[in-house]
């Protein structure tokens, strides 16, 4: 059931019209001074909290922006303070391998580390010096804290080392005094997911308490390529034992693979470097 228009809301609307029509012409027939005072008095009521919802929406804008800008600018300040962090410990390390190089005595040729992009890149890394320099085949490869790992092989500007990550690395060693040896490896089968180093075989009477600083030996086959005296590690516990034969100590690496980014290589003969590593402070 549909309901009947109201006339008089027709009437209404039609009215209203013509009120504001006949205000309209008013305002535009009236002398300046009556439109000015007219306009004024509308702004100051009508009109006024319209105005103000206006300035408050620019106020916000304009606050928005200033925000923004200030984030920008403090992200920047956060990187470059970053950058200006890397670059400090970058510094500090160049140092501590020049001071290094001027003790060591022998022949050597500063590398960097040009990490390897593929699956074993945790077991090894490229160098960006070969055999233009000098470097061969088994050469030891230090930094400040002790050694990294060794050259495996050798091309004309690059050469490939393994890392003391490697399941095949192995190093024969002993503490500073000389009072106990054994074979050190990479702890479990997980590479450098282990980030541990093992000191095996060392005799049972041969008791060595956390802290002990762990250098190579300079002994033995292959492992002889390695001068006597370059830290390995530290003993952190005694990782497996057999009762009246020997133990196997668990060690934290001097070197931690990840802080490999410069590097030296040993390419002359030394017998033993301990000189050279005991002022960085290992006892």
């Amino acid at each position: 059931m549909k309901l009947a228009p109201d006339p008089f809301s027709s009437r209404r609307d039609t009215l209203a019209f013509i009120v504001c029509l006949l205000l309209s012409v008013a305002a535009l027939l009236a002398p300046p001074p009556v439109q000015d005072a007219v306009a004024t008095t509308f702004i100051r009521t009508v009109l006024a909290p319209f105005l103000l919802l206006q300035e408050q929406a620019e106020v916000i804008k304009v606050s928005r922006s200033r925000y923004a800008q200030v984030v920008g600018l403090r992200d920047s300040m956060v990187v470059r303070a970053l950058e200006a962090v890397g670059l400090e410990e970058e510094n500090e390390e160049l140092r501590g391998l020049l001071a290094l190089s001027d003790r060591l005595g022998i022949q050597h040729v500063s590398a960097e580390a040009l990490r390897a992009a593929s699956p074993v890149s945790g077991f090894v890394t490229l160098l960006s010096a070969g055999s233009d320099a000098g470097i061969e085949p088994k050469a030891p490869v230090v930094t400040v804290g002790g050694l990294a790992g060794v050259v495996q092989s050798v091309s004309a500007h690059r050469s490939v080392a393994l890392l003391w990550t490697h399941p095949d690395f192995r190093v024969s060693a002993m503490t500073l005094d000389g009072s106990a040896f054994g074979i050190v490896a990479p702890r479990g089968a997980e590479g450098p997911n282990t980030l541990l180093l093992e000191l095996r075989g060392v005799p049972y009477q041969q008791e060595l308490p956390p802290g002990t600083m762990i250098y190579t030996s300079g002994l033995g086959g292959a492992t002889g390529v390695y001068p006597r005296g370059i830290p390995i590690g530290t003993v952190l516990a005694v990782g497996a034992e057999e009762v009246g034969w020997s133990r196997t100590y668990v060690l934290r690496p001097a070197v931690p693979p990840g802080a490999v980014s410069h590097v030296i290589v040993l390419v002359g003969t030394a017998l033993d470097l301990s000189g050279a590593f005991a002022q960085d402070g290992n006892p």
